[in-house]
Formats: C-alpha cells, structure tokens, sequence
C-alpha cells in the first residue's frame, strides 16, 4: 500500500497553527531552568544576544533572565506574539521582530555578542538556505563574538527508522510529533487532539532538512568561524553521529 503524505505547509503557516500548543507541547516550565543554567555557564559575560527562531521565547527568557539584552527573531507573527506574553510573564524585556534567517535588516550587523538558533531552527532550511542563514549569523555577531546552533541528529532517526519523535499528554491534549520519511528530507508532523475526543483532532505538516555535521562545518569553516566544536547536550559531551539524539554546535567569529 502507497503511504499517503498531508499536504506541506510553509514554516511561518506551520508554526502559526501550533503557537497555542507549542508551551504545552515542550514542557515550557522545565526546560527553561535546564536551559537558564547552562546559558549561565556557556555565555558567562553580559551581552547583547540574537535568538533567532525564537518560538515562543523559551531561550530568549532564559537569556535575559541571566542578564543579558536580547533581541527574538522569529518567522511566525503568532510565535512572537507568544515570546511577547511570556516576557510579561517572566518581567524580562525582549526586543522582538517577524524576521526569518534571509529577511533579517542589515541594521542589526555587528550588533550582538552571541547569536543563538535552538529547538532544531535550522533543520527547516534547505541548504542553500543553511549557507546563507550562517553568513548572516556571521554578520550578525560581534568580532569575537559566538554562536549556538542546535539540530537533531537525523542520521540516528533514519538509522532506527524512528518515526515518532514525541507523544506528550498536557492537561487533557495529547500532542504527538513524527515523521515521514522522503528520499532527500523528512515531513515534520504534529497530531493534536483532546484525550476524550480524538475525532477533533489538527494535523500541521512541514519540511525538515537532515543537515549533517560535515555540511555544518564546510558552511561554518567558509562563513569565517573558528573555534567550530560540536556536542551533545547543554553539558558539551562530545557528539557521536552513531548514538547522540542531538547535535549542538558553538563556533565563534574572528576577533
């Protein structure tokens, strides 16, 4: 039997569609104390920091919660609504704007000591649109300046064939992220519904890009980064192509 794909939809439409389960759906509360520590270790000095593909706020709040001033990019108008209402919620200031990667105004050049895309950003680029969305990064930062990326590793998800990525049950709305594979890239899916009526359920659709750590690096090394290291987790355990769920990478730009 032929597998039947839901129908694609942009990244800025997809993200719109899931901004009021999004909070939900990545344990919010948890994440942002796993995330506020390691940033106070990683960024120790005081900043001006770029948190492109922002979501809902998740790594800007942690940032500014450790003092830093930052600034939240994100595609979908919803998702920065969202970083908004959550900036009240934490009493943190944060600078927002409806900017992708290619659309982000030369103005902020050379504005920022730190350059972060988290929650698997880049992966919803092609890439062309990865080289690119680097020398931007690059542009962005601060001579000396650092960057922190982070993507799965899907070299291991098409190893195991995982196609279920996450099943979540938040208040009553079970959330279930998976995959379809393709020959060149994978559709990112999210299935949500009410525990006692899965009949009403959404289905949103998008493209993941399975970029891989040699691409990573090439684009890095051209765009002018050094120091480039890749890791594992928050910890900067070493990365394993084999066995490590995710891929984290800081580099910084020349001095």
């Amino acid at each position: 039997m032929k597998q039947q794909f839901s129908k694609i939809i942009s990244v800025n439409n997809f993200y719109d569609e899931v901004s009021d389960i999004y909070e939900q759906m990545i344990d919010f509360k948890k994440n942002l104390i796993l995330r506020e520590d390691a940033y106070k270790k990683m960024f120790t000095a005081k900043g001006k920091a770029a948190d492109i593909g922002s979501g809902i706020g998740l790594d800007s709040i942690a940032l500014a919660l450790n003092g830093h001033r930052v600034t939240a990019f994100d595609i979908s108008p919803k998702m920065i609504a969202e970083t908004k209402k959550n900036a009240i919620k934490y009493k943190v200031y944060i600078e927002t704007y409806a900017y992708s990667y290619e659309t982000i105004p030369k103005k902020f050049n050379n504005k920022f000591n730190s350059v972060i895309s988290i929650g698997n950003t880049i992966a919803h680029v092609n890439s062309k649109q990865l080289n690119t969305a680097i020398k931007k990064m690059y542009g962005l930062l601060k001579p000396g300046g650092k960057i922190f990326l982070h993507i799965l590793n899907y070299r291991l998800i098409r190893n195991e064939n995982k196609r279920i990525n996450n099943i979540a049950n938040r208040e009553g709305k079970i959330i279930i992220r998976f995959y379809d594979f393709r020959k060149n890239n994978l559709d990112f899916n999210i299935l949500s519904f009410p525990q006692n009526s899965p009949k009403e359920f959404k289905l949103v659709t998008t493209k993941h890009y399975p970029h891989t750590k040699n691409k990573i690096g090439a684009y890095l090394k051209a765009a002018g980064f050094t120091k480039i290291k890749f890791t594992k987790n928050f910890a900067g355990e070493n990365f394993n192509a084999g066995n490590s769920k995710d891929m984290f990478v800081e580099a910084e730009k020349k001095l």
